[in-house]
């Protein structure tokens, strides 16, 4: 059993509460051992406590009521993309689900607070004892500590997998390149299952091994590009690819091949940042022919237009002024704008903002966006405004 799964340590993790990066880790420790406690107890508690702050990121105040590790934390699905999930599998009309290498549950959670049946299945022993804590408030989650592949699969209807990564050594290589068996479960094993099945990856995951009967659909979040998922069989919706938007409590789902790319034109007064999840999949090129929006420069994930057009899925800049990609020209333009608070973003250009900003030697109370990047294939330095 886990150390922080009896009695006292659940009421000593009530009574110490959220430990934060603020805290005085030294003074707390200190008071529960004069207080008494055993130090391994101390330990686990605090660790614990730790844990759930940083878990309010991906679980709200619902993190409170949770136990996590430190590596299924790190992978845990974030609550409002859980929800995503689960509501994929109830739209499907399907209702009794295996969860294959669940971790702490966030995505069991979600499944049975929909009602659905889930059979939580996570091979690490430890993980797997808070898992049963985490599922205890529903009577019909089961949870069972044994291998992804060792589960018969034929009382189910639909799969969840969230393949962990192995821990590759391959130093010598600059570059990994990922292979299917790189994933535990394997992924091959995981996409022959003949079940309606939806898979988590990274969002980086290699576009090459996307099955071609698999619906891939890129997630952000808050901002964050943070998961592709792949959907098949009767958990596929319209679309080869699809990227989905979360931000603010709202949705935005667009939806294509992934195979148009943005026709390149001419900057126009208007240029525009697109979300990740429609960049990572491919969709912004038919984003771009929907709106009439143009590229400012061929492999450059800018937009841009002449008329100011606002969308959700965009972050709007005025341009200001052009300028060639020269830390003198930029710090003589700074200079005479009283630009003194800089946003530098860049994009396929190799300038480092980080080096670049104490050489523009910055003063003045104006603000300004600077966009380092390639339009029509020069390099250039674009002086913009943020339109709210």
């Amino acid at each position: 059993m886990h150390p922080i799964l009896t009695p006292e340590a659940i009421r000593l993790l009530a009574q110490v509460g959220e430990i934060d990066s603020k805290t005085d880790l030294l003074s707390v420790i200190s008071s529960l051992r004069k207080q008494g406690h055993d130090a391994l107890l101390v330990t686990e508690v605090v660790t614990q406590a730790r844990l759930r702050s940083r878990a309010k990121a991906k679980f709200g105040d619902f993190a409170a009521q949770l136990l996590f590790t430190e590596a299924a934390l790190e992978q845990a699905t974030r609550l409002e993309v859980a929800a995503l999930h689960a509501e994929r599998f109830k739209s499907a009309g399907l209702t009794k689900i295996a969860d294959l290498g669940a971790g702490i549950g966030a995505d069991s959670l979600a499944m049975s607070a929909l009602g659905l049946t889930v059979t939580a299945v996570e091979q690490d022993p430890q993980t797997a004892a808070l898992l049963a804590f985490n599922l205890a408030m529903f009577s019909d989650a089961t949870v069972l500590n044994q291998s992804a592949e060792e589960l018969g699969l034929e009382d189910f209807d639909g799969l969840w997998l969230d393949p962990a990564r192995r821990n590759l050594d391959r130093k010598s290589e600059r570059h990994i390149t990922l292979k299917p068996e790189d994933f535990s479960p394997n992924l091959n094993w995981a996409f022959a299952l003949e079940k309606p099945k939806g898979i988590k990856l990274g969002p980086a995951f290699p576009l090459e091994l996307i099955p071609l009967d698999a619906q891939a659909q890129w997630v952000s979040h808050a901002g964050d590009l943070v998961e592709l998922v792949l959907w098949f069989d009767a958990l596929r919706t319209e679309g080869q690819r699809v990227a989905t938007m979360l931000r603010a409590g709202q949705r935005h789902e667009f939806s294509g091949s992934g195979l148009v790319q943005a026709p390149v034109g001419e900057l126009g007064e208007f240029i525009h940042e697109p979300d990740s999840s429609l960049i990572r999949s491919g969709l912004m090129g038919e984003f771009a022919l929907k709106h009439s929006l143009s590229a400012i420069s061929d492999s450059i994930a800018y937009l841009s237009s002449s008329s100011e057009f606002r969308s959700p899925w965009l972050k709007t800049y005025r341009v200001i002024k052009v300028l060639p990609l020269d830390e003198r020209e930029i710090r003589k333009e700074l200079a005479a704008r009283n630009i003194g608070i800089l946003e530098i973003k860049k994009r396929g250009v190799d300038v480092t903002p980080e080096e670049l900003r104490p050489k523009l030697k910055l003063k003045g109370e104006g603000a300004a966006t600077l966009i380092l990047t390639r339009v029509s294939g020069a390099r250039k330095a674009l002086l913009a405004e943020p339109i709210r």
